[in-house]
Formats: structure tokens, sequence, C-alpha cells
């Protein structure tokens, strides 16, 4: 079972049970005193932080009070699946040298179920809670009514609030969205990673060979097909074949092209992870790095466990923080090529550190929830720019590669991929010194060909003479000064031709999933792996 959906801020209420005291109410005419006499009958409030496990323990904080007089108390409980339904007890400590030392209060509570036909629904947990040990309660909540002792019950609500994004704390300055928003970037970046990720997977609804034949007219036959990661040293792997080094060169430029910008507005450059966050489910989203809870993609149970697991603390414990450890670790970054690193990367860590982050996708204009994403064939005017609240918004589901790199953690997640390439030269230098050699590669700080790098140039999109390997160093929206590949026409053709609709039918219908032919992420997915 997995409980991770519990996991982050509740927003807690809870009310007397006492019938006799309760004031009566006009159901057909309620007025604002009636409400004002039930509010004297609160019993608590405030916001409780559930950290759950994979194994049903239950962690977490209650924060109530304020921050001179903290009210704050420690959970711990359990959590059981009781036929189909999700039950959950624990206890609340007070927290000593504070005013809630010695409390303690017990909880019953389950979580509600969704109904098949219900509109905006939000998670809900209801129960009751008794008080075990006795105190009085603190001004302002103190009244004659609420005085309770020990044994007092009150039953309570949860709801969790609306999760906070990323951009809305951490948003990108207006001049790089509309830069990285623009239809040129969002289609460079969606057909790169797709025509990598889709020329050559055998059983997987590759690309035919009639389009592949119409995508290398038009420039955009990737050389190096993506390919997942090997186990093993240098003299123990499959032979390279350089798509590793596109991955990092491509997002290396992206990050150059991202600070040049920023530079030239002068405005502040966007720092790196130095390290992965730790789970981070207190209210608020102070920093932009919460992780967002999960939701049913619509894809079944295993895919929604799947990305349920990836998003709880669990994971990142066991499995994210022994990634980063391994590619940190100078000994082992030394037996590796740039390709291997850039594959390894890619696939064992990259594309789950997108996947944790994520959140559920709505609809840019009508915010309605979109559980599965952006529909593969649509790439309409509103995926690029619409208005919210009188205001540009620029789609930025991070699970989405027409999207992810307007998101403003894309950033910092590639800046922390961006420097285990210094890592890893760091690591050669000391073992095989003078074996890597640094060069520039069109203006771009990178590694000349040799023992441990295996390609020349790497590939970003078609040749564009005198602007770059690829779309991202020139950026004319048509292509005017360079490669007729640049041209959002042209690009806008080798996407319909990746991800057309009859192509993405018959790959569904072989199937019988949508994981065929994706710009998701979460359908990158390869198991736990193993560097």
């Amino acid at each position: 079972m997995i409980y991770d959906p519990l996991a982050g801020s509740w927003t807690y209420r809870s009310f007397v049970n006492r019938a006799d005291l309760l004031p009566d109410l006009d159901p057909e005419n309620i007025v604002k005193e009636d409400v004002d006499k039930w509010s004297r009958y609160l019993f608590g409030q405030g916001v409780m932080t559930f950290h759950p496990t994979v194994t049903g323990a239950l962690t977490g904080l209650f924060e109530m009070g304020t921050a001179e007089s903290p009210r704050d108390m420690r959970l711990n409980g359990k959590i059981e699946d009781r036929d189909g339904v999700t039950w959950i007890k624990w206890n609340a400590h007070g927290l000593p040298g504070t005013p809630s030392d010695g409390w303690l209060y017990e909880y019953d509570a389950y979580f509600t179920n969704k109904w098949p036909d219900g509109r905006r629904q939000i998670d809900a947990i209801v129960g009751s809670v008794v008080r075990s040990q006795p105190h009085d309660d603190l001004a302002p909540s103190q009244t004659t009514d609420r005085t309770a002792g020990a044994g007092s019950v009150a039953s309570f609500v949860m709801v969790r609030p609306a999760f906070i994004e990323a951009r809305d704390v951490i948003s990108l300055p207006p001049e790089l969205l509309e830069m990285l928003g623009s239809r040129h970037h969002r289609l460079h970046h969606a057909i790169w990673h797709g025509l990598r990720d889709n020329w050559a997977t055998p059983s997987d609804g590759d690309i035919s060979a009639s389009d592949k034949a119409e995508i290398d007219g038009l420039g955009w036959a990737p050389p190096r097909p993506n390919q997942r990661p090997t186990r093993g040293t240098v003299d123990l792997r499959d032979p390279d074949n350089g798509a590793g080094e596109d991955f990092l060169y491509m997002h290396r430029q992206m990050i150059q092209k991202v600070r040049e910008l920023l530079s030239g507005h002068g405005l502040p450059m966007i720092q790196a992870w130095t390290s992965i966050p730790s789970p981070n489910r207190k209210s608020g989203n102070r920093d932009g790095f919460s992780v967002p809870p999960a939701w049913d993609q619509g894809q079944g149970e295993a895919a929604f466990k799947g990305l349920a697991t990836i998003k709880s603390d669990e994971y990142w414990q066991s499995r994210m923080t022994f990634l980063e450890r391994k590619f940190k670790d100078p000994e082992y970054l030394a037996t590796l090529s740039l390709d291997q690193l850039g594959a390894k990367v890619e696939w064992l860590i990259h594309n789950l550190m997108h996947i944790r982050w994520c959140s559920r996708p709505t609809d840019p204009k009508t915010l309605i929830p979109l559980p599965g994403g952006r529909p593969l064939t649509d790439t309409s005017e509103k995926w690029i720019k619409a208005t919210r609240n009188d205001k540009p918004f620029y789609y930025d589901d991070l699970n989405d590669t027409f999207s992810s790199h307007v998101h403003p953690v894309f950033w910092r997640l590639h800046g922390w991929v961006d420097d285990r390439i210094e890592d890893w030269y760091a690591a050669h230098a000391a073992a095989h010194p003078g074996q890597v050699a640094r060069k520039t590669v069109e203006a771009v700080s990178w590694f000349a060909k040799g023992p441990w790098v295996s390609v020349e140039t790497p590939w970003v999109g078609p040749v564009a003479t005198g602007h770059g390997p690829g779309g991202h160093a020139g950026d004319h929206e048509h292509g005017e000064h360079g490669h007729p590949g640049h041209d959002v026409a042209v690009m806008q053709q080798v996407y319909d031709l990746i991800f057309k609709p009859e192509t993405t039918t018959a790959a569904v219908a072989a199937s019988g999933t949508m994981t065929m032919r994706s710009v998701q992420f979460t359908a990158k997915i390869i198991g736990s792996g193993t560097p």
C-alpha cells in the first residue's frame, strides 16, 4: 500500500461534541450571527504535517499558536488499509519547554474516498480526537464552554490546502519566461528529447522509416539515439554512442544562454542545487522546493504507486541520497566515460528529479485538472502563453519536455546536473592526468575527443553556420539567418511527425498503454538501476 498521498500539510479544525451547547442554525437563513456563535465552539485549529512511510508508520508536526507562543505538538502513529479504506491512528505530544508541554491527544480518522461523479473534490480526513491529559486552554481560545478535561472528545475535519506552486515562490523573471516560453524553445526542447527517445526503440512504437526519411530531409535526424545506461566500468560496458554526451552538452548550452540573458538584463543568476533538497512537507512551500503531492494519472494503480513512491520521503532517503553520493564520488566518476556519465545521470536520477517535483497539470485557460497532462498532439497557443488573473501565464509542467524548462525548479535541477560534469573532470584530472582536455565547442566550455570523450561535436539540432549546432544558439523564430531547421514551422512539422495523432493512436492500439510515445518523464522510469 502506498500511503504517500497522505503526506504533506493539512488544515485542521475540531469542534466541541456538545449538542446541548451548540446553537441552532436555520439552514434556510444562515446569518453571520449564527456563524459567530458556532465559532465559539471551535475546539482547536492549526496545520498538521504528515510524514508517512511505506510500512504504514506516521510521524509529523501539529503547528498551532503563534511564533511568540507556539503550541506545536509532535505526531506519531500508524496507517492501515481496512477493506479499501485508509484509517489513521496517531497521538500528538506537546513539546517540552513550550506552552504545549505535557499535552497529549489521541486521534482516530479515515481518508475520505472520492465520489465517482463528484466535482471540485479535495482530499479530506475526518475523525474524532480525545484529550488524554487535562490542561487549561490558553487564551485567546479559552471559553467557559470549551474548558475540557481529560476524556473530552471533539470531532474534526482536515482538508488539504491548495499546493503553493514553485512559480508562485521562486518565479522566473518575465524576460526569461518570454524567451523560454516561446514556441521556438518549447518545440526545440520537445523534439530534441522526442527524437532521441523514439528514433531507435525496438517494439516500442519507433518512428516509421518514411517519417524518419522526412525528418532527415528537414535536418533533424539524431546522429545518436538515446540508449539506456549500462553497468560496469570502462572495460565492462556496451560501446559508447555519445548520446549521454549530447544530453550533458545540450543542457549546458541552455544554462549558458539563460545566464547570458540574465546578465544582459542585470538580473541575479539562478543558483543550482548544491545537493538534492531533503523532504520538506511543511506548509507554505517557503523555498519553492516542497514536493507536490502525487495524483492518479489515469494509467492504472501501478503507475500511481510509481509516482507516489518517487515523491515519498523514503525514496529520497534511500534511493536519491545514494545516487547523489555516487555521482559526487571521485573514485567512481574516474571509472566513467563522459558518455556513461550523461546516460547514467539522465536515466537514473535526472528523470526522477523531474518526476519528484512535478505537479498535477491544469488547463492553462480553464484551470481544469489534467491528470494525464497536456494532450500529446495539442500545441495550440494556450500551451505557449495564456492569461491568468489578467497576467501572462506560461505553461510549465515539469513532467513535459514541451514545458519543463519553463519551470523554475528545472534550472536548479539542471544546475546540479551540470556541476556533476565538473566533478567528473576533476576526478579524471586526478586519476588520469592529461587524458581529458578542455576545449570550446560553439562558445560552450567542453572537452576534446579522447580516451574518455567519444564525440567531437555534441548534437543539439541542425547545424546552423555561424549560429551554433542547434536551435538554442541562434534562437531565430523563423530561421532567417541560420539553418532552415531552426524555423518554427519546420520544428512544428518535425514535432507532428513524431507525435502525430495516427502514430500515437497506432502505438496505443498495439501496446494498450500511453507509454510508447510520450513527452513525459514519467514514461521513462526504468526501475532501480545500478550506477
